[in-house]
């Protein structure tokens, strides 16, 4: 049985609602990233965490903390949501720390069948600035009905 947790980005949790939903989603079907385990092998899912958020000159050992309370129960791989794969300018210091601290994780960058990352960005870049759109949260990325506010100052 293969014992795994994800580590999704705190920005996209926290802030914009997602409830990891597409990456279980794709859990669940063997899609994406999970497609590489067998079919007739059972995956456990040990835990999802998120990350501490991005990065002070402390985060990276922070992490080791999150990662802590998924290493105790036996996991065997750790997935990078797709957010953090897509978004996340610290992940390689995230990675390094991780696989200094715990050798014996296998860490896998992704979950779910991943879109255009630029497109993403700037969906996700959209949401977390509310004077450009309606206020909206990861659904509306994720059923793609994000909506922008129209510009209404003049050029000067």
């Amino acid at each position: 049985m293969a014992r795994i947790g994800i580590l999704t980005c705190s920005n996209c949790t926290q802030d914009l609602n997602c409830a990891s939903v597409v990456c279980l989603g794709d859990l669940r079907k063997r899609k994406g990233l999970f497609a590489t385990y067998k079919k007739e092998e059972p995956i456990a899912l040990i835990g999802i965490i998120s990350c501490a958020g991005c990065p002070t000159l402390a985060a990276p050992e922070k992490i080791l903390t999150r990662v802590k309370a998924l290493a105790g129960y036996r996991l065997d791989a750790l997935h990078f949501s797709y957010c953090m794969t897509a978004l996340c300018p610290f992940i390689k210091k995230y990675e390094n720390i991780i696989r200094e601290t715990y050798p014996e994780i296998t860490l896998v960058h992704g979950t779910h069948t991943p879109r255009n990352k630029n497109e993403f960005r700037e969906e996700v870049k959209e949401l977390l600035y509310p004077a450009v759109c309606v206020p909206q949260d990861m659904n509306d990325v994720i059923h793609q009905t994000v909506k922008i506010k129209k510009n209404k100052q003049k050029k000067t």
